[in-house]
């Protein structure tokens, strides 16, 4: 007689059933930090906010808060559309390029990172802006121009083309202005220019100041050598004028540029004609 023998189902004390891995910790309640305000300062005299010359070093400062975490064990990253920076946490200092086409707005931003439990972490972000600008190639090129049109030798001339790049809103004495005016038109007027030339200018920037020659007041100052050998129309006198125009700028924050404001000659070698000092 034949025996049977019925197995159980399942797996058997060796095997047991597969327990369902618990539940995840339901997420923490954690505020993210909020980044208040950017705020981006050069140190120079009166430098205006937010503004930066080739290669200056600007620094760059971040209130943050954040209900749950100290704020220095925060992470902080900075980045920008140009330039570098050193150091780390909310107090960075922003390297400007050695060189850069200019004007141009440079944007910095800054991502702070909060972690907290276990793999979790807040993120937010915020940008501020700055004016990058060359001071010695716009302030410079602007007075090189000045120069370089008013010495020209057409007979057809304007003083509106020659002094296209004089504000008299963005200058610290709006009569300077009028008074290079009577100049130019003088001198177009009643002078005719043999020859003539426009060394590069040399600038200095200091904002609120003014220039070594004659006391014009400016925020930069380009020097610049010339010479002019011209006739005086009336008398018919020709006589060689050597030495170094002073021309003073203003940087005007709300139009982001350069203006020229003031002209003075300084006689160096010779003076061939009393009417360029005034």
């Amino acid at each position: 007689m034949a025996l049977l023998f019925a197995g159980s189902c399942g797996d058997g004390p060796n095997k047991p059933d597969p327990i369902d891995p618990p539940p995840p910790p339901p997420p923490v309640n954690n505020s993210a930090p909020v980044i208040t305000s950017i705020t981006v300062q050069g140190t120079k005299r009166n430098e205006p906010p937010a503004y930066s010359d080739v290669g200056e070093t600007v620094p760059v400062s971040a209130v943050v808060t954040d209900a749950e975490s100290n704020v220095d064990s925060l992470q902080y990253n900075w980045t920008a559309t140009l330039g570098s920076f050193t150091g780390t946490g909310a107090r960075v200092s922003w390297v400007a390029p050695a060189t850069a086409t200019t004007p141009v707005t440079v944007t910095i931003t800054l991502e702070v990172v909060e972690r907290f439990a276990t793999n979790q972490e807040n993120r937010v972000s915020k940008a501020a802006t700055l004016a990058l600008h060359d001071n010695g190639k716009e302030v410079g090129d602007m007075a090189g121009r000045f120069l370089t049109e008013f010495s020209k030798p057409q007979t057809n001339k304007n003083w509106q083309d020659i002094m296209r790049d004089f504000k008299a809103s963005a200058c610290p004495d709006p009569g300077e202005i009028d008074a290079e005016r009577n100049d130019v038109v003088n001198h177009y007027s009643n002078f005719f220019m043999n020859d003539y030339r426009v060394d590069p200018a040399k600038v200095t920037t200091n904002f609120g100041g003014t220039c070594p020659w004659a006391g014009a007041k400016g925020d930069a100052c380009a020097a610049v050598a010339v010479r002019w050998i011209s006739t005086n129309t009336t008398t018919k006198v020709t006589a060689t004028t050597i030495g170094i125009d002073h021309v003073s700028a203003a940087f005007s924050t709300a139009e982001n540029r350069w203006w020229l404001c003031s002209s003075y000659f300084q006689p160096t070698t010779s003076l061939g004609h009393s009417f360029y000092v005034r």
